[in-house]
């Protein structure tokens, strides 16, 4: 069996990392309007992972009520490594909301990852 030599190596390696780098690209959010968390993200969250044994006021390990709650789940500006974007759309070693309740929509998806991407404030 013959060794490969060095000079068809590097090749091959530059070739990989521009592929895993296409991978990974960033959102370009320029012209999408901001989301706000106060009208848009808090009633999604509150409407859809607060009902009772879930993440309300009693959950002890992991409510969602308010903004403190919610931004510690989150890495502004990088929903694909944000926790609650990764379980809502399945991401995660789990999925939420759990059946028998509907998972969310796009649109609701799409405006959390969007309030992420854009800094997670609180507005």
């Amino acid at each position: 069996m013959k060794q490969l030599k060095l000079p068809l190596i590097i090749p091959a390696g530059i070739v990989a990392l521009l592929f895993f780098q296409s991978c990974t690209r960033e959102s370009d959010l320029t012209n999408y309007p901001v989301v706000s968390f106060t009208n848009e993200v808090q009633p999604i969250i509150v409407g859809n992972c607060t009902q009772s044994g879930c993440h309300g006021q009693n959950d002890l390990e992991f409510p969602l009520t308010n903004y403190d709650e919610i931004s510690g789940r989150v890495e502004p500006g990088n929903g694909r490594k944000s926790q609650i974007y990764r379980v809502i759309t399945g991401r995660a070693f789990e999925f939420m909301p759990p059946s028998p309740s509907d998972p969310l929509t796009e649109d609701q998806i799409r405006s959390i990852f969007v309030w992420i991407e854009q800094g997670a404030q609180n507005n």
